[in-house]
């Protein structure tokens, strides 16, 4: 049987006690009508002073409300999102700092953390383990239990993309042959990640941004071109919901590599080259504008090259 959700099981005792949401909300200070109906269809989930709000009006406890709630830590829910959000674009300095962080957390949280936290933590180490050494063979189990579970859901938190980041990085080290279920399940999740941009708080966007941007990684890879377009119209609506930019460099790269391989149209990719540049000089990195720069060669010598068989 299905374990009811938090927004479903608020309805239900809603409903039994016979009150709208608005009657619910009462004066909308605490909690308005249209949060309590994001709430309730689960696209939206609710702060701390949010549901002990609701607890109170159904006249419950928090622990009768929620008996499997646990308040996380605010340190390790800081440094968990430190480390998902800076970049280290190959720096060994900034890749030391994000391992001192990991290590901190394991050593400090990890054993008083609830199971799904755990997952997280252990598909991010994965995932960084496999970007570093080029295999699958770390967070297998995490992939093997939890992906199968993710599929059936409609919306995704930030420890279900954590796991989905895992899988993307497996594809891209499987072959996907296709009408392989490998590939079916790629597929499945990847026409799903556009249609998280609305349903995710703003704050945890990036999170989602960066699965897509491994995503189309694996599709260029795989040579399946048609569904990145989608995918960079979720990247740009991320962007400009969060006002975060600090990732375009890399998503005017991805774009000059799409124009290149699918559309072969060197002059178009080399304004997105330049796009590139521009932000990664707004940003002051001049690590990154050189990794650009050496990739913008390789990429239009890799073209010249096709252009001459």
């Amino acid at each position: 049987m299905r374990k009811e959700g938090f927004g479903e099981k608020v309805r239900r005792l809603r409903e039994e006690r016979g009150w709208t949401r608005e009657q619910f909300c009462d004066d909308e200070l605490e909690l308005t009508v249209r949060q309590l109906t994001r709430i309730e269809l689960g696209v939206s989930k609710p702060t701390l002073t949010k549901i002990f709000f609701i607890a109170h009006r159904l006249g419950m406890s928090l622990f009768e409300l929620m008996p499997d709630y646990v308040d996380l830590p605010n340190q390790y829910v800081k440094l968990k999102y430190d480390i998902l959000r800076t970049p280290t674009y190959d720096q060994f300095d900034l890749i030391e700092k994000r391992n001192e962080k990991l290590l901190y957390v394991y050593e400090h949280f990890y054993d008083s953390l609830p199971d799904r936290e755990r997952v997280a933590l252990d598909a991010l180490q994965s995932t960084i383990d496999v970007l570093e050494t080029k295999s699958d063979i770390f967070g297998r189990e995490i992939v093997k239990k939890h992906i199968p579970q993710i599929e059936r859901k409609r919306k995704y938190d930030v420890n279900d993309l954590l796991v989905i980041h895992l899988f993307m990085e497996h594809a891209y080290l499987s072959n996907l042959r296709k009408k392989s279920d490998n590939r079916k399940v790629f597929l499945k999740l990847m026409a799903e990640l556009p249609k998280q941009v609305m349903m995710m708080e703003p704050e945890d966007l990036f999170v989602l941004r960066n699965v897509m941007f491994a995503t189309i990684r694996v599709l260029g890879a795989k040579g399946i071109y048609d569904p990145i377009p989608t995918l960079f119209q979720g990247l740009d609506q991320i962007m400009q919901i969060t006002q975060d930019f600090q990732k375009y460099p890399i998503f005017s790269m991805l774009r000059w590599k799409y124009e290149l391989l699918v559309h072969r149209d060197v002059n178009r990719a080399h304004t997105y080259c330049k796009e590139a540049m521009v932000f990664a000089k707004l940003m002051g990195n001049l690590h990154l504008m050189e990794q650009l720069q050496a990739q913008w060669r390789r990429d239009t010598s890799d073209f010249a090259t096709f252009l001459s068989c």
